[in-house]
């Protein structure tokens, strides 16, 4: 895997990654901040069932911040930290998260309710997982959600990632601590974007 400066310059110029279909991922930037502010003001109730620093978030300055660091943590080649737009809107962040003592990552997402139903989050993650195994040069990719959250597992799910178990009461939400189920892939197992997009099987509404 590569190391962390050498990785970031490789990745630069894969941003905007467009995906077709008028979904673009972007690479993050405080900039996105008021818009990132406004989705979780306005869709808080929703948002908090399975996020666990969105009443923490009480602030416009406090999502600037939080994406500043974000786009210190790309720069520094500590992983991969996107803006997802839809036909020129943000409509949620993704991310993969580098290990690389272990050549692994580990992907993180959230959706607006206007995005959900689209398949967004599933082509958003397969390009992520594409560019693991790709520039990045890992080894296992893994996805972790609440064993409740059925709309987060299906994007692992119809991807064809492998549950692996579950880690009890792993994360603390606002209803209290939750178990959480981990999936996988490897590099070996993954077909590539577009063949694991063709052989997505249909189940519940995807999203955070």
């Amino acid at each position: 895997m590569r190391s962390g400066i050498s990785l970031s310059r490789a990745l630069a110029d894969l941003f905007p990654y467009d995906l077709g279909g008028g979904l673009v991922l972007c690479a993050v930037s405080a900039a996105d901040a008021d818009e990132a502010y406004a989705i979780v003001d306005a869709e808080r109730d929703r948002l908090r069932e399975w996020l666990p620093w969105v009443d923490s978030t009480t602030a416009v300055e406090t999502s600037r911040a939080h994406l500043a660091g974000l786009d210190a943590a790309f720069v520094g080649g500590a992983g991969i930290f996107t803006a997802i737009r839809l036909d020129g809107r943000l409509a949620g962040f993704a991310d993969l998260r580098c290990d690389p003592l272990r050549a692994s990552g580990e992907v993180g997402y959230w959706l607006s309710e206007k995005a959900v139903g689209r398949y967004v989050m599933t082509r958003t993650v397969a390009a992520l997982i594409d560019i693991a195994f790709g520039p990045l040069d890992v080894h296992r990719v893994q996805l972790q959600a609440a064993t409740g959250n059925a709309r987060s597992r299906a994007v692992a799910e119809r991807l064809g990632m492998t549950f692996e178990g579950v880690r009890r009461e792993a994360e603390e939400l606002s209803t209290g601590f939750v178990d959480l189920a981990v999936y996988s892939v490897l590099a070996q197992e993954w077909p590539g974007a577009a063949a694991a997009l063709a052989d997505a099987s249909t189940g519940p509404t995807e999203g955070r």
